[in-house]
């Protein structure tokens, strides 16, 4: 994905960003069909519950009675703790190499 990719891609989506001090510690956004497409906090903010209070804001801002992610191995825990359920397995291929993932579910 090249900058301008990104940046379409963050206009179309409801937005948050976690700052700590004058730093950028997280960020995370959602669609408005409940699609939670990226969800990320920096390893030395990890475990201040930066993260749960991104997921929170981003379930929040979209009026749908449900959210959906593709949740990586190690985020899949951080889901099942909020109520996501896994509805699939999948491996999915990122510069040829293949990586698990799953679709994940959360009913508001």
């Amino acid at each position: 994905m090249n900058i301008q990719q990104w940046n379409t891609s963050l206009l179309a989506h409801e937005s948050f960003v976690a700052v700590e001090g004058n730093k950028i510690v997280g960020f995370g956004d959602i669609d408005k069909t409940g699609y939670l497409d990226r969800l990320y906090v920096h390893k030395d903010a990890q475990g201040k519950g930066i993260a749960t209070a991104l997921c929170e804001k981003l379930e929040n801002a979209v009026a749908t009675t449900e959210i959906v992610t593709h949740a990586s191995i190690t985020a899949k825990p951080f889901f099942e703790k909020r109520g996501y359920v896994m509805l699939k397995e999948q491996q999915v291929f990122r510069k040829g190499i293949a990586l698990t993932n799953y679709i994940m579910e959360k009913k508001k």
